[in-house]
Formats: structure tokens, sequence, C-alpha cells
């Protein structure tokens, strides 16, 4: 978990005179999490087309409306595929930002050395 603190400006002096700060608290074992949780779905919807013969096993019209289903997962797999892979970034993304704030946040206050 990362922890951000911001102090406020100088005209948010609280009455006993220190400044006012905001605490930021990111999970980034939640946010790590759904992200591995992310990737799994990918693994779990990357599973290829039937290739049962669906017309011998249950004629015409059950093989049409399973080829006709199989066509329309393509096209929702190829979408679903694309919207995880732009949230597993927008998380990765988080969390490298908020580890380099955490990280300077530090060496100001000279544990970088």
């Amino acid at each position: 978990m990362f922890q951000v603190t911001f102090a406020e400006p100088l005209r948010d002096v609280r009455r006993d005179g220190r400044m006012a700060r905001s605490d930021i608290v990111i999970p980034g074992e939640d946010l790590q999490q759904a992200a591995d949780a992310m990737r799994q779905v990918l693994r779990t919807i990357s599973v290829k087309r039937s290739s049962a013969d669906f017309n011998r096993t249950v004629g015409p019209p059950v093989r049409d409306a399973a080829e006709n289903f199989e066509d329309r997962w393509d096209a929702g797999r190829k979408q679903l595929r694309n919207e995880c892979d732009d949230i597993i970034e927008a998380i990765d993304v988080i969390l490298d930002a908020f580890a380099a704030v955490d990280d300077q946040s530090g060496d100001s206050l000279g544990g970088g050395r």
C-alpha cells in the first residue's frame, strides 16, 4: 500500500500552527490483484473457436445458431481483450506513478541516500 502525504498551501494553517495535510492512500496490493485478475480473464477468454462438427452432431438449425454465436463471440472477445488491456495498462500507470511519488517523498526526507 502506498501512502502519499501532501501539505496544503500555507493559507490552510490549523489553529495549532501546523499545516493541514491530506493523506492519499493508494491500495497498491488491491490494484495489483485487480490487474492480475484481469490478466486471468484474458487467459480465460482466449479459448479457440470450436472445431466440433455441429452439422453432424445436432443438425443445421443448431449448427447455424452455434456458428452465429461463435462469430459474435469472436468480435466480442476482441473488444473485451482491448478493453481489458486498457484497464491493465491504466492500473500499471497508476501503480508506477504512485511508486515514483512515494520514492520521491522518501528521497526528499533523506531516505534515498
